[in-house]
């Protein structure tokens, strides 16, 4: 039956061909090797930047743990905060927008078009391969992000070592990004390093 059905299989039974049509999404066919590869792509991306999200609720929540216990009101005494304590909240909060921010660019990176002149020119799934490659990096670096955020605490005793210790992260999380639009535009590594 499933041979039957089978769209690259066309039939001269009108029947048989209106079902072989319906079933592959009117010439799309849900099930082939590019097509779940560029989905695998967008989950993989779409639960690395959920995973950054998530990071980023967690260091705002910090944030304002911080700022509670860290951040006195203004008396007349002292009307100002202290410099060091207002020094860290906003490292906090720029910590956050580079989070969110990170997590909206990966989710919308690029991936060859579903467009068959293109398939006919270049190797669509042997990229789309190359690219799953370097997504597993986003995921792995977006995974250090969270487990670091998710450890971090308002009463850290160096909190300023901890919020440096996000740099070499996003370094990583950048180089991927680099690699991967570099693997779009023909000039770079057939797949990331290691």
């Amino acid at each position: 039956m499933r041979a039957l059905l089978d769209p690259s299989q066309p039939s001269h039974d009108p029947s048989v061909a209106l079902l072989q049509v319906a079933l592959s999404g009117f010439g799309f066919n849900f099930y082939d090797a590019r097509n779940q590869a560029r989905a695998n792509d967008l989950l993989v991306r779409e639960r690395v930047s959920n995973l950054l999200a998530d990071a980023a609720a967690r260091i705002r929540t910090l944030e304002v743990r911080y700022r509670e216990r860290s951040i006195p009101a203004a008396t007349r005494e002292e009307p100002f905060p202290p410099a060091d304590a207002l020094r860290r909240a906003k490292a906090l909060h720029e910590l956050t927008a580079r989070l969110d921010a990170a997590g909206s660019e990966i989710v919308t990176l690029e991936v060859p078009g579903a467009d068959p002149i293109w398939s006919r020119v270049r190797d669509e799934l042997p990229t789309l391969h190359r690219l799953f490659a370097f997504d597993v990096g986003l995921a792995t670096a977006a995974t250090a992000l969270y487990e670091r955020a998710d450890a971090l605490t308002a009463e850290a005793a160096d909190l300023d070592g901890a919020l440096d210790a996000f740099a070499g992260d996003f370094e990583v999380l950048r180089k991927a990004l680099v690699e991967r639009r570099a693997l779009l535009s023909g000039s770079g590594p057939a797949l990331p390093h290691s």
